[in-house]
């Protein structure tokens, strides 16, 4: 089992929109850019885990425009096939890792339907943040979106202290 940078690894791009479309469709152009843009530092980074020359997975772990120390993960996915055989949590222990490995602080993610999973890995229900990009980068440090009222209905915002994993 491998994990390469999506930006240093071009040739597994189309493997990994094939994987992210399964549950998140998107224009094939605008997914391949994002996968395959070069951080301006360390962040952001999309991540594949490979096994066996076949993707079977992706995060993308992004700064957060709120605070420097914060990061968010997004588009966590396992293959369908490969589900159930404990590779979630490899994909997002590597995760952590490397959001420590970077000095981060706190992560943050958005789930649907897959709190118990992040709650067993310690993450805790949370407030939204917003992801740090280009446009917004001149509002660095600024919380816009209401502790509170901001929530989408049906989205759970979760956080973990990086402090707090216990690397395996």
């Amino acid at each position: 089992m491998y994990f390469f940078p999506l930006h240093e690894n071009t040739t597994l791009v189309d493997d990994t929109c094939s994987l992210l479309e399964t549950c998140w469709p998107k224009n094939r152009f605008a997914r391949r850019r994002k996968l395959t843009s070069a951080p301006c530092s360390d962040l952001p980074v999309s991540i594949a885990m490979v096994k066996d020359e076949t993707v079977i997975g992706h995060y993308r772990l992004s700064e957060s425009l709120e605070n420097e120390k914060w990061c968010v993960v997004e588009s966590v996915i396992i293959s369908s096939q490969h589900r159930g055989l404990g590779l979630g949590l490899k994909l997002m222990r590597h995760c952590l890792e490397l959001a420590a490995s970077l000095s981060m602080e706190e992560i943050f993610l958005s789930t649907k339907d897959k709190m118990g999973f992040y709650g067993k890995l310690g993450f805790v229900e949370s407030f939204p943040v917003s992801i740090l990009t280009k446009v917004n980068v001149m509002f660095r440090g600024k919380h816009f979106l209401d502790k509170d009222q901001s929530r989408t209905p049906g989205i759970t915002w979760m956080s973990l202290k990086l402090d707090q994993v216990v690397h395996s």
